[in-house]
């Protein structure tokens, strides 16, 4: 319950920030994982909520997680062709170096995606298919070791 209420407040406190959501095609969104999209040019990385890994540059990823990391990026496509979205770009939480520089986030952009006006990442992690991962203002808690939570 404690971590819910974090996630809720921290969502809260991005989206008075001054950025709107604004609506968007589901046909204009290419799904990478279950916690990242690209739309045109531009690659998202959801915020609030981490899903597990299909591929990674800086570890083997198993079979059981890159099966769950599968079915979680299929929810997300299906979640995202059941109703109207909307997407509010929010910072992401990096240091003025970062930021700077262009490596934030992996060069990444950070949002909100809703669809009928519910976070998708309240809707994973209520499905079990994700875990709430919320940073700070200017960095990021660890990554959770999937291994042990499936």
């Amino acid at each position: 319950m404690c971590v819910r209420i974090i996630l809720v407040l921290s969502m809260l406190i991005f989206s008075v920030g001054g950025l709107r959501a604004a609506p968007i095609d589901a046909a204009k969104i290419h799904v990478v994982d279950g916690d990242t999209i690209k739309i045109g040019g531009t690659t998202y990385r959801m915020i609030g909520y981490d899903t597990p890994e299909l591929t990674s540059r800086w570890r083997t990823v198993g079979p059981d997680e890159k099966a769950l990391a599968t079915i979680a990026k299929e929810r997300l496509e299906e979640l995202i062709r059941k109703g109207a979205l909307d997407l509010e770009a929010v910072p992401c939480s990096c240091s003025k170096r970062t930021r700077a520089d262009g490596t934030c986030n992996f060069g990444r952009k950070c949002a909100i995606l809703y669809v009928d006006g519910r976070n998708v990442g309240e809707q994973l992690i209520a499905e079990e298919l994700a875990v709430p991962f919320v940073c700070g203002p200017y960095r990021c808690p660890r990554m959770p070791d999937w291994t042990t939570i499936i």
